[in-house]
């Protein structure tokens, strides 16, 4: 006989702040990072995305060990909410989850996360040895809560399931590649996307929430020619027609609202019928007071499904 599931216990950002998470993945020095920090703290962001993987190939831990002396140093340790990332491959294994999330709160200098989520999947691993490993640093209280990043549906849904039968937490949250444009080849290996019909229709039941990756695709919306998305570096994963002409349409209501196109791919995700938070990667401090900016406006659904699909004319408030 098992129990009932205990409800996940890793809030979002809430009233106190924007429904926002700032990455922590380009900064690892402290003189690069603390800048970007301190505008996201000003402007209310409250909320971290870090990993054990992040700046690894410029210095193990240099991510961490930057955004912990930031906060130490600004006196907000337990202020912040982070979500952490471990066991990535080759390291995506049960065994790894927690003498990775040991190191990264070494690195960090703290001793709990709100949300740790598993940064790949192993399918060779049965989900439930990854639930059980999970829920019990939950049971613990070394996190809050847990979830996984770039998995797919369908294992997703299995966790969920087996979370259910063995009365243990559910997962709180999944974080994969979501925004206007599509991803249309992986960024990096391993990764993957929730915006595909099923994903949408499953994230509406309300189960997990969404915390999406390359929110704003990547910079796309800020190329200074659009043609760029078709012969730049980004062409490999981002280029299609279809995205070309999200990207016109966005900045032809970034035009009418007075919103940046980028601020605008972004309402975009946060206006979803479902629940969303968006992480977001900006490297200056003005990037990250645009995004901010945008974080509070939200969209109709008419724009929303104008600047996916294109039908009609451009919606009028």
């Amino acid at each position: 006989m098992t129990t009932a599931p205990r409800p996940a216990s890793a809030p979002p950002p809430g009233p106190e702040g924007p429904p926002l998470l700032l990455g922590t993945s380009a900064f690892g020095q402290n003189e690069r990072g603390f800048p970007v920090f301190d505008a996201y703290w000003e402007g209310g962001g409250r909320a971290f995305d870090t990993a054990w993987l992040y700046g690894h190939a410029y210095g193990p831990g240099c991510c961490e060990r930057t955004f912990g002396a930031w906060a130490r140093s600004r006196g907000v340790e337990k202020d912040v909410w982070v979500l952490a990332k471990g066991a990535h491959t080759p390291e995506c294994l049960p065994d790894r989850v927690e003498p990775q999330l040991t190191e990264s709160f070494e690195r960090m200098g703290r001793d709990d996360a709100a949300l740790y989520m598993l940064h790949r999947d192993n399918t060779d691993v049965p989900v439930g040895e990854f639930v059980t490993v999970l829920a019990g640093l939950v049971d613990r209280g070394l996190i809050g809560a847990y979830g996984m990043s770039n998995w797919t549906l369908a294992r997703v849904v299995e966790a969920v399931a087996y979370a259910r039968e063995h009365g243990l937490p559910l997962p709180a949250g999944v974080s994969n590649q979501y925004s206007l444009i599509d991803m249309v080849h992986p960024i990096y290996p391993g990764t993957v996307t929730s915006n595909d019909p099923a994903w949408r229709d499953w994230l509406a039941e309300g189960t997990v929430r969404l915390y999406p990756w390359a929110s704003q695709g990547r910079g796309a919306h800020a190329l200074a020619d659009p043609d760029e998305l078709r012969t730049g570096p980004l062409a490999e994963s981002w280029y299609s027609e279809t995205n070309a002409a999200r990207i016109h349409r966005a900045r032809l209501l970034a035009g009418r609202t007075g919103i940046s196109a980028t601020g605008i791919a972004l309402a975009w995700t946060l206006s979803q019928p479902f629940p969303v938070v968006a992480l977001i990667g900006p490297r200056l401090p003005e990037e990250v007071r645009d995004s901010l900016a945008a974080a509070a406006h939200r969209l109709t659904d008419a724009e929303r499904d104008w600047l996916e699909t294109g039908e009609g004319d451009l919606p009028d408030r």
